[in-house]
């Protein structure tokens, strides 16, 4: 919902100790774009049971998908007709405790991104919060972008990409979808570019959605204790096959 700009709150904060990344520069940020299956839409009652990860670094080069993972959720499987995993596909697949360092690591110094990222973002704060991680890193959503940037309607990832000239079929496979959120990042950025939004505050002050208020915080750091080892991982394509 936009509630008015919040210049003079925003200018503060800039100045002061608790800006986040408010001056960022967005060219010089890397983005980590985040997606996740689950098992059905209540973190706690449902589970992760794939998260990928596809980086945008500054520099205009290629995203890179930089994690890409089956999940066992620790419950029955659930949402299959969703997305198509199945019980047996993450049987041997690490829990989610056991790649959480993996995933610390992939979004690490980077502004994370999802297209629909209220529903990405509250299961990455439950599942970090088993393995005991507290910290959140500041978020974009990209299906609130593109009207913030006034380049249409909200709208699902496959319309949007559509609209702007990507070719993508809906899959519900994690990284496909999160690859083809980066690719719209990229469309998106050049528009950021082309308007002279400069910073992250400066994209704040376009109109004021919930996820701004995240850009208080700092990116994650690199994980620094003996828990966050390197983990197995088992992608979809040798599980499922596809």
């Amino acid at each position: 919902m936009d509630t008015g700009d919040g210049r003079s709150g925003n200018r503060k904060r800039e100045a002061g100790g608790d800006a986040g990344i408010l001056g960022h520069a967005i060219a010089e940020t890397p983005i980590a774009v985040l997606d996740f299956e689950t098992t059905g839409l209540s973190p706690g009652l449902d589970r992760v049971v794939e998260v990928s990860v596809v980086r945008v670094d500054p520099g205009g080069g290629p995203p890179r998908l930089v994690l890409d993972t089956l999940v066992n959720p620790e419950r029955p499987m659930a949402a299959t007709e969703v997305h198509g995993i199945r019980g047996a596909h993450v049987r041997n697949a690490p829990r989610f405790h056991e790649i959480a360092g993996e995933l610390v690591r992939a979004t690490a110094g980077c502004v994370v991104a999802a297209y629909n990222a209220y529903f990405d973002m509250k299961f990455l704060e439950f599942e970090l919060g088993l393995s005991g991680i507290r910290q959140l890193p500041p978020f974009f959503c990209l299906m609130y972008l593109r009207p913030m940037l006034d380049l249409g309607v909200r709208c699902s990832l496959e319309q949007a990409c559509q609209a702007h000239g990507h070719p993508y079929v809906a899959t519900h496979a994690a990284a496909d979808d999160a690859m083809a959120s980066a690719e719209l990042y990229r469309i998106y950025a050049g528009e950021i570019s082309r308007r002279s939004v400069q910073t992250f505050g400066d994209l704040a002050r376009l109109r004021r959605y919930r996820f701004v208020e995240s850009f208080r915080r700092q990116p994650l750091s690199e994980p620094q204790h003996a828990a966050m080892t390197r983990g197995r991982l088992v992608s979809r394509s040798i599980a499922v096959g596809g």
